[in-house]
């Protein structure tokens, strides 16, 4: 999928993305973010267990962790993780295991959804 140019979007103070497997569109489209307005990154519906993730795959979710906790620090945008809790293994768990630095840190919301 591929990236959404957000440089243009001056007053936008919120943006969430619904992601499966793969991120690489998603940091691509973050990056692009120049609004002074942005304050909340939310990253919606995992939709894909842990055992799935391998490779190529994790290291997106790693350059999204990176770019995440870099947004945090740079310009205190905070992050948000929307999951649903499931059988076994739900995605709060997975996004721990995907999103370590910004979980570590604590500078991350978890919020159940439906």
């Amino acid at each position: 999928m591929p990236s959404i140019d957000l440089s243009k979007a001056a007053e936008l103070t919120h943006v969430v993305f619904r992601c499966g497997r793969s991120t690489q569109w998603v940091t691509a489209t973050v990056k692009t973010a120049k609004s002074e307005n942005l304050q909340q990154i939310t990253v919606s519906s995992f939709a894909v267990g842990l055992a799935q993730i391998e490779g190529a795959v994790y290291r997106e979710w790693e350059d999204l962790d990176r770019l995440l906790v870099q947004l945090w620090t740079s310009r205190s945008i905070r992050p948000r993780v929307r999951y649903k809790r499931g059988k076994g293994e739900d995605d709060r768990d997975l996004a721990s295991k995907l999103l370590p630095e910004l979980t570590k840190r604590g500078v991350v919301d978890m919020v159940e959804c439906d």
